[in-house]
């Protein structure tokens, strides 16, 4: 389930308490659960989101390195094929 609904959630539940009708004892625990999910979930996502792109950031240094050895290559080729000819 995506964070975002989790969170969506928690929130319609604290909304709902009051009127549950739990004893108020309850229904501070279960705030204060909910308020600390919250949090935990935000900070997930804010490390799985940089995470994400310091991955992306990798594949891009490495796709950039490929391009260049490619290129250096048909360089070479190029070059091997043009002292063929003569």
């Amino acid at each position: 389930m995506p964070k975002n609904r989790i969170i969506i959630i928690i929130g319609v539940l604290i909304a709902l308490l009051p009127l549950l009708g739990f004893p108020r004892l309850w229904e501070s625990i279960f705030q204060v659960v909910a308020g600390l999910s919250i949090i935990l979930l935000l900070i997930w996502a804010t490390i799985d989101k940089r995470l994400s792109l310091k991955a992306k950031a990798q594949r891009r240094q490495i796709h950039k390195h490929r391009e260049a050895e490619m290129n250096a290559q048909k360089g070479a080729l190029k070059q091997v094929s043009q002292e063929e000819s003569l």
